[in-house]
């Protein structure tokens, strides 16, 4: 890892998931730093803010806001508040690919935290 951010930094983290139908949805958050673990190369991260976000399909053509998936996108703006360790690679804007089980919270990704 070559700078690693402290806490009360703050960064864009982009997760991305991939829904039955095919498509993704694609989603922006202010991450604030809450813990550093620089053995693991991670941050503990609290998500501030949805700062944008669309759904796009297989060819990654973004869809109108009328063809969006909104009991997803509800789940989505739910997430605002949840801590959760990502790597700390994520902060130069990689995206982080997670299983729909993480937004639908079959996974605990976004609860484990809590």
């Amino acid at each position: 890892m070559t700078t690693l951010l402290q806490p009360d930094d703050t960064f864009t983290v982009q997760f991305v998931w991939r829904l039955n139908e095919g498509n993704f949805i694609r989603a922006f958050f202010k991450a604030h730093v809450l813990e550093t673990h620089p053995e693991a190369e991670k941050y503990m991260v609290r998500l501030e803010e949805l700062l944008a976000g669309h759904e796009e399909n297989q060819r990654g053509v973004i869809l109108p806001k009328e063809e969006m998936t909104l009991p997803y996108w509800a789940m989505v703006v739910r997430l605002i508040g949840r801590k959760v360790l990502v790597a700390a690679e994520v902060a130069d804007g990689r995206p982080v690919g997670l299983r729909l089980a993480t937004l639908i919270g079959v996974h605990d990704f976004f609860r484990r935290y809590e």
